[in-house]
């Protein structure tokens, strides 16, 4: 074969390669076209988008820009989708770009099902994306701030003098962390106990101390009127002890003789006091009262008077308290209080309704649940044994047998979350034993405030409570009952 030829049929060839190519490509091309469908936005501004440039689903390719024009001040883009991509009523468009200078696409999230399809003809709604500009504005605002801050530093901490002041302060940081790690893992279970029903109370409790002032208030009051009214009674007392007074001192000067008497062997008793034998027993019995005494000067009597709002039964329950310890470790506890109890009582009646299907008339039970409550005075007596900071009880519980258990931590107990049980025998009225979960600080003085759930395990008699009281040891109380005891 000829050169010639040769190099002619290589041309050919080629020729009709190039063409086949081509063919193919713009078969593919409009193939690919074939099987998009268009759909159109707006934005504001398009700096870095392109012709072709993706369109993209959480990241994935699944079109591209078609088009680029601006209308009405706006940038009105055209974008070719794949058909297999479903664009629902509720899909929004956005312009991002991959990396800060990266190059832009368009981020498209296509929706929900549940909103059914795009309509057709209407423009997909857009949002901004992050700009370069506006990061740079964000940037330069957040140095402004940076440099403001580092100047207050600089002119309180600079120099010698603020250097020390900082040592100071890092080395009070570091002694007050170690105190609070050590408080919160000796009382890691109560203090995560207290900040899950302190954050459930806060706000109610907030709302409600104006109603337990008001409360405080009208006891005053009352305290007041019953004073004035019986003022003539209270004169005609303090008369009374006046002349017990004078009686007192007559029976004084009666014992002075009879001890002058006594120590000068006159009379039977001098006789019996003169004998050593006699003596040493007098003496023992001294011993056996100083001893007595001795145990209720270490004895504590503590007080405790309340008030607390029950919400949901829209009443109040006053109690007092008193805390008889011969030892810290354990006491004797009695209660009054005047309980707001709640009951629970059931109700029906018949109806004729209208069957919404069928429309005969039918006849339906209407149950209904009501709750009435009763105010009542209760009494509890309780021995309670404290193990650490934990307080375990039981006793008489408002009139019912129960028990309880408390945490009481912090200096001088002033947090005390407890949980009480009581009321165990199941009726109608009250299907389930009673609990009440309580929790109270005191904040000044003996003064403290308290927030619970009373009837936790009944339902429809469940409510919350608000109130407050004051705490006091009464060393008076003390000396009372050490003389009964004594005379005894």
């Amino acid at each position: 074969m000829k050169l010639e030829t040769k190099v002619g049929l290589f041309f050919t060839g080629g020729i009709v390669l190039t063409a086949v190519l081509i063919f193919r490509t713009e078969k593919l091309e409009f193939g690919g076209k074939r099987n998009q469908n268009e759909r159109f936005t707006y934005f504001q501004q398009v700096a870095g988008l392109n012709l072709q440039s993706a369109v993209r689903i959480a990241g994935v390719k699944v079109g591209d820009v078609r088009t680029i024009a601006l209308e009405d001040g706006k940038a009105r883009v055209v974008l070719g989708l794949s058909n297999e991509v479903p664009v629902y009523a509720d899909a929004v468009v956005s312009l991002g770009s991959i990396g800060i200078l990266g190059e832009k696409f368009i981020d498209l999230d296509p929706g929900h099902s549940a909103k059914g399809p795009f309509p057709e003809g209407r423009p997909l709604p857009s949002k901004a994306g992050v700009s370069l500009d506006n990061l740079m504005e964000t940037l330069s605002e957040i140095g402004t701030n940076v440099k403001g801050v580092t100047q207050a530093l600089n002119q309180s901490i600079g120099g010698e003098q603020g250097r020390q002041k900082l040592d100071e302060i890092v080395d009070n940081i570091r002694v007050l962390t170690a105190e609070f790690r050590s408080m919160a893992q000796e009382n890691h279970g109560a203090i995560n106990h207290t900040l899950a029903n302190v954050e459930a109370l806060s706000t109610d409790l907030r709302d409600r101390l104006p109603k337990l002032a008001q409360q405080f208030e009208t006891v005053g009051r009352n305290l007041n009127a019953i004073l004035e009214e019986n003022r003539p009674e209270l004169k005609g007392v303090v008369g009374d002890v006046r002349k017990l007074a004078q009686s007192f001192q007559g029976t004084a000067d009666n014992l002075k003789v009879l001890t002058e008497r006594i120590n000068k062997g006159e009379g039977t008793i001098g006789k019996l006091l003169n004998d050593e034998t006699t003596i040493k027993k007098i003496n023992e019995a001294v011993d056996n009262v100083n001893g007595l005494l001795g145990g209720f000067n270490k004895m504590d009597f503590r007080l405790d008077m309340n008030a607390a709002q029950w919400e949901k039964r829209k009443d109040s329950r006053v109690g007092l308290g008193l805390e008889i310890a011969p030892r810290p470790d354990y006491w004797y506890s009695l209660g009054f209080a005047s309980t707001p109890d709640g009951k629970l009582s059931e109700s029906s009646r018949t109806v004729t309704q209208l069957d919404p299907i069928t429309g005969q008339p039918v006849t339906v039970v209407e149950r209904s649940k009501t709750v009435t409550t009763d105010q009542t005075f209760t009494a509890s007596a309780q021995f309670a044994k404290r193990i650490g900071p934990l307080v375990f009880s039981a006793g008489i519980v408002e009139n019912k047998g129960g028990g309880g258990l408390e945490l009481r931590t912090l200096e001088n107990d002033a947090l005390r979350i407890g949980v009480l049980a009581y009321d165990f025998t199941k009726r109608d009225d009250k299907p389930n034993p009673r609990y009440r979960f309580t929790t109270s600080y005191q904040f000044w003085k003996g003064a403290y405030v308290q927030a619970g759930v009373q009837d936790i395990g009944n339902k429809d008699l469940r409510t919350v409570f608000f109130g407050g009281g004051l705490r006091w040891k009464d060393d008076d109380l003390k000396k009372m009952v050490g003389l009964a005891g004594a005379a005894k």
